[in-house]
């Protein structure tokens, strides 16, 4: 599982806190059943993580070497200037 953090109104919360109380659940697992319920699209494309994965591994086949202050400006090479 991936964590990530979302907000919600007021009322959202409530109602979920609700609903997780009654069906004696955590609020978690409430969102992912409504998400499930909803039929998000499955993607066909690989998960971003194994497509960096594959770069990097190619990358360093051919020789190629990143930035060295990559860990200190990741958002800036991922991203560009924000």
């Amino acid at each position: 599982m991936v964590r990530t953090q979302i907000y919600l109104s007021e009322k959202q919360y409530d109602l979920l806190k609700q609903k997780a109380h009654e069906q004696k659940i955590t609020l978690s697992a409430v969102i992912r059943a409504s998400l499930d319920v909803n039929n998000l699209p499955k993607s066909t494309q690989k998960p971003m993580k194994n497509w960096l994965h594959e770069m990097a591994i190619r990358a360093k086949k051919r020789g190629v070497k990143g930035p060295k202050d990559l860990s200190s400006n990741v958002d800036k090479y991922m991203y560009g200037d924000i």
